[in-house]
């Protein structure tokens, strides 16, 4: 298979260091980079969803995958509380 010259997907990460969870997204071209891109470790950063995507005869198809975070929903500083807890 010939690599695109586009991405052909993006993984979605929650930035856990803001009150608000931005989400950044970090496109990749080859289910090589995907891998790479979320195994990974990134600093205040939760792998929130990958989205695949094509678009045969025209017609856009995505699959995305979810994942649940324990920590997504936790307020920034309050993580060591919320395990306590437990």
């Amino acid at each position: 298979m010939k690599p695109s010259d586009y991405a052909i997907g993006q993984a979605v990460f929650i930035r856990t260091d803001t009150p608000d969870y931005e989400e950044e997204s970090i496109p990749f071209k080859t289910l090589g980079d995907m891998v790479k891109l979320c195994s990974e470790p990134r600093a205040d950063m939760v792998l929130d969803k990958i989205v695949v995507y094509a678009m045969p005869d025209g017609t856009a198809h995505a699959v995305t995958l979810g994942f649940v975070s324990a920590t997504k929903g936790a307020k920034p500083g309050n993580l060591d509380k919320m395990l306590a807890d437990l």
